[in-house]
């Protein structure tokens, strides 16, 4: 009996150290940053019950870089959160797995943050974010914010002690091209042309008329005293925290930072002033799900981020948690009946102009910051400031052009 026990042992050991570690136990793995692992927490639970799949959520301070050596070393995680303009990288690195949704399912998102996850005809990812700027104004300090950039520059003005350090309103306005763009969308001024379905990253649009008046304006709230040119997003958000400034700039991912602190009802959101009479256009940013191309977990992954993280459930669920407005329409509607915040987040986002996904866009990041401070101190003029930069992306542009597209 003692012997046929032992036999039982033996050969029950054999058969679990043979089996494949999968079967023993299916986990994903997802790695994404601080500020969005509690908008997963729902969706990862939910996913967990359902499959009986674990998921394991990875911190990661600058999970780009650091994802695509993994992919070139088989250590990627199974998906990866990110912003819309690194897939034209990492499809170009064939790093992340195409995804295949039917023009139905592709409906149920906002048509922008679709289009940020396609490259070259492709989707490559499911979107669960959708923002760009806003203004958020304290509801102590001023009612209601000002129409037009014109009336903001009087309104600021008349709040403004620069020895008490309080502003009628602040923005990053320094070396962050990304702050500084509403003005340029506002007068056509554009980065790449956007021709049949494909950026053109030689035709930079940065120097146009469109473009000197966007910066003129820019360098007269400097010269005005409304912000100074030293002014970058650390100072206006610790200052509109601390009831230092009546008005700021800022982006959607703030918003629940911001009505948590000063409180709900003290928090004003509204569309971005109009410039010249036409309405201006921030950069259009969407987060969302990409997935390892070999990825042994890669139908689970799929099933994760389509079927959980992309529904409206889903998304309803993440926003409760992290506060970003949701890419699903349905889900966006119905958290909007309740807070008419997010309706102006999303018309503000509908109204902007989609961040390019092409990795030229790295040689604009490089040196647009600058060409707007190198105006603002007075170190040359606007007109100058522009032409030299554009000349300049487009030269290094050109001289490595199929590695950039």
């Amino acid at each position: 009996m003692r012997k046929i026990f032992s036999i039982l042992i033996a050969v029950t050991l054999v058969m679990v150290l043979t089996m494949p570690l999968a079967a023993q136990k299916k986990k994903i793995t997802i790695w994404c940053t601080d500020k969005e692992v509690a908008g997963l927490e729902p969706v990862k639970k939910s996913f967990k019950k359902a499959k009986r799949i674990d998921v394991e959520i990875e911190i990661q301070a600058e999970p780009r870089s650091k994802y695509i050596s993994a992919a070139k070393a088989g250590t990627a995680p199974d998906i990866l959160v990110g912003a819309h303009d690194w897939v034209g990288e990492l499809a170009k690195n064939g790093v992340i797995a195409e995804i295949n949704l039917s023009n139905e399912d592709k409906a149920k998102y906002y048509p922008l943050a679709i289009q940020g996850y396609t490259y070259n005809g492709k989707l490559y990812g499911v979107p669960y974010d959708y923002e760009g700027l806003v203004l958020f104004y304290n509801k102590k300090l001023i009612k209601e914010a000002p129409k037009t950039w014109e009336d903001m520059i009087v309104v600021a003005k008349a709040l403004t002690n620069v020895k008490a350090n309080k502003y009628g309103f602040l923005y990053g306005i320094n070396n962050d091209f990304h702050r500084n763009y509403p003005f340029f969308g506002s007068q056509d001024a554009y980065i790449f042309k956007y021709e049949n379905g494909k950026y053109n990253v030689t035709d930079i649009g940065l120097d146009s008329p469109g473009a000197i008046l966007a910066g003129k304006f820019i360098y007269r709230l400097v010269q005005e005293g409304v912000v100074p040119s030293s002014t970058n997003n650390g100072t206006v958000e610790s200052n509109f925290l601390d009831g230092k400034v009546a008005m700021v700039m800022d982006g959607c991912w703030n918003y629940l930072t911001y009505s948590r602190s000063l409180g709900v009802d003290n928090i004003g959101v509204a569309k971005l002033p109009t410039l010249n009479g036409k309405p201006s256009r921030s950069f259009v940013g969407a987060r969302g799900f990409m997935i390892y191309q070999a990825s042994k977990m890669l139908e689970s992954a799929k099933d994760f981020i389509i079927n959980f993280a992309g529904e409206e459930e889903g998304q309803t669920a993440m926003f409760d948690a992290g506060g970003r407005p949701p890419a699903h329409i349905k889900a966006s509607e119905k958290i909007s009946k309740n807070n008419p915040h997010i309706k102006i987040m999303i018309d503000s986002a509908n109204d902007g102009v989609l961040m390019p996904n092409v990795k030229a866009m790295a040689v604009v990041w490089n040196y647009a910051g600058g060409m707007i401070d190198k105006f603002n101190t007075g170190e040359t003029t606007v007109e100058n400031a522009l032409k030299t930069a554009v000349n300049t992306i487009r030269e290094e542009i050109i001289k490595k052009q199929s590695k950039y597209e």
